[in-house]
């Protein structure tokens, strides 16, 4: 469960905005490739991080639990890239 902290208005979006812009710039400038390949799997994994720090803002985090939160999405996006299912 989230412990949510005192709203920080700076803090939250900095967070928000640092994740935004991370999301904007893995789309725009780091390529995807076929699937199973190391460039998606670095994309992913960019993407997933990026989307942890961005939550991490919205749902006011802890400092541990963002960077737990942004690790694990972006490991998952990761592992869910680079598993080809058929």
């Amino acid at each position: 469960m989230i412990e949510r902290q005192e709203r920080n208005i700076r803090r939250d979006g900095a967070l928000f905005l640092l994740g935004f812009a991370g999301i904007i710039l893995v789309e725009v400038v780091a390529s995807s490739g076929s699937v199973g390949s190391e460039e998606t799997v670095v994309h992913s994994l960019l993407f997933g991080c990026s989307t942890g720090i961005m939550l991490s803002g919205v749902f006011r985090a802890t400092s541990k639990q963002a960077l737990y939160s942004t690790l694990a999405l972006g490991v998952g996006f990761a592992l869910g890239a680079g598993i080809d299912l058929f």
